[in-house]
């Protein structure tokens, strides 16, 4: 018991000392953090058959590889991304291999500064909020899992940095003289995210509610509000069609058919009957094994539907105020990983850079029930990674284990999130919410 107490002790002392140092400092620190992580990929890279860098990374490279030959990316096999995303990493042909994972790790601080600024609009005693800020942005900072997937080459935090960037233009632009430019730059950043990665889109109900001029009460108030939507919503959806067409356009003119294809279509039709978290993954090898093709319908809708009937019911219920608006994405992108088709790690990333926003509203939630969901959460990856080992690297038939290993974890995952939602609560921003 006293060694418990001591523990619990220097914990406490630790967490005190972290937040007196000043944010800049925070960022400086988690800068050098990456720094090493991104010297230790070189030399893991070199000398373990088991690589640090993520394979995706490498075909992003091989396709920047080619656009700077005058070449398409899409000429590199299994490439699937956007274009963007080659002529980012053009630069890991020119100077460095490792020259994409600071960008990533840049997009990682960009993010922790969002997440500062947001949680500093909450109301209460200046002092108080500070500290919340610079917790809620440490919770990100030093987030060991998402620092090694910047590191390893992953472009999820790029994607999460527009995601948040469009949160933060929405809440703020209650506090702007030009409501309608702040709006319409969140939908340009929605715009590009959603041309960047496809799941951005299921946000795009929430983002459009927020903005219809409070609480919605019957069914036919929100058809109204859907169908007749204010100048706001109008300068939202403006910006989305604008940032979403004109990269999609201007690349459909350069690489035709094929970009669409690949960079669209193959996400809505793939079948990965790769080892992975999803909860569908073992019907999906064996629907591909049997070679059932007529089924292949049925699994889509089995597997679309209840993720959005979730979307639609969490818009409603969080959506209707700006100030629910990260808890609501933070939730719709939990759903949208939990219930996908596929799930690997670096999917949490979509959520786990939006949960900092919400910390501040679950102070009901003891210390005890927080470190028991985290321990949960960790419990249920190290439990499916046993047999995903074994099939990996001992070749061990471990694909029922493996099933259902991902069930398992995939009713850890609802149970957390329904525990989050039953006991989140609401905090007012430094906003106001008049009707526009």
């Amino acid at each position: 018991m006293s060694t418990m107490k001591a523990e619990k002790r220097l914990l406490r002392t630790g967490y005190q000392f972290l937040l007196q140092i000043n944010f800049p400092a925070h960022l400086v620190i988690s800068a050098l953090l990456r720094l090493i992580l991104i010297c230790y990929a070189q030399i893991h890279d070199a000398k373990s058959t088991v690589p640090y860098t993520d394979i995706d990374y490498k075909v992003v490279t091989d396709g920047a590889r080619l656009v700077v030959d005058g070449e398409s990316p899409f000429g590199r096999h299994t490439y699937r991304y956007s274009p963007i995303m080659a002529y980012l990493h053009i630069p890991n042909i020119t100077l460095h291999p490792a020259f994409g994972k600071v960008i990533y790790s840049i997009c990682d601080l960009l993010i922790g500064s969002l997440i500062y600024a947001l949680a500093r609009l909450q109301q209460g005693d200046f002092k108080r909020i500070e500290i919340k800020a610079r917790a809620s942005a440490c919770f990100w900072l030093y987030n060991p899992l998402t620092a090694v997937i910047s590191t390893r080459g992953s472009g999820d935090s790029l994607t999460s940095f527009f995601v948040i960037s469009s949160i933060y233009l929405l809440i703020k632009s209650e506090d702007q003289k030009s409501k309608c430019f702040a709006v319409f730059c969140a939908g340009l950043a929605h715009g590009l995210v959603i041309h960047l990665r496809l799941y951005p889109m299921f946000f795009s109900l929430a983002y459009y509610l927020c903005l219809s001029g409070g609480s919605i009460g019957k069914p036919r108030e929100l058809l109204r509000r859907i169908l007749l939507p204010n100048k706001l919503q109008i300068c939202l959806v403006l910006g989305t069609l604008l940032g979403l067409a004109s990269f999609t356009w201007t690349f459909y003119k350069l690489y035709g058919w094929q970009y669409l294809h690949e960079a669209y279509f193959y996400h809505f039709v793939r079948k990965d009957v790769r080892h992975n978290f999803s909860l569908h993954f073992l019907m999906q090898y064996l629907n591909n094994a049997d070679a059932a093709e007529e089924s292949t319908l049925l699994i889509k809708l089995l597997i679309g539907a209840p993720q959005l009937l979730l979307v639609v019911y969490l818009s409603l219920n969080f959506a209707q105020f700006r100030q629910t608006l990260p808890f609501c994405v933070f939730s719709l992108a939990f759903v949208v990983v939990t219930y996908n088709s596929v799930v690997t790690s670096q999917y949490f990333v979509w959520y786990l850079a939006i949960l900092p926003l919400c910390l501040t509203n679950f102070k009901s939630m003891s210390l005890g029930r927080c470190t028991f969901l985290i321990v949960l959460w960790f419990l249920g990856q190290a439990l499916w990674l046993l047999p995903a080992y074994l099939l990996e690297f001992k070749t061990w038939h471990t694909f029922n284990w493996i099933g259902l290993q991902s069930a398992i974890f995939f009713m850890i995952n609802s149970y957390i999130l329904a525990q989050l939602i039953s006991n989140y609560e609401y905090r007012n921003f430094k906003v106001t919410n008049k009707k526009c």
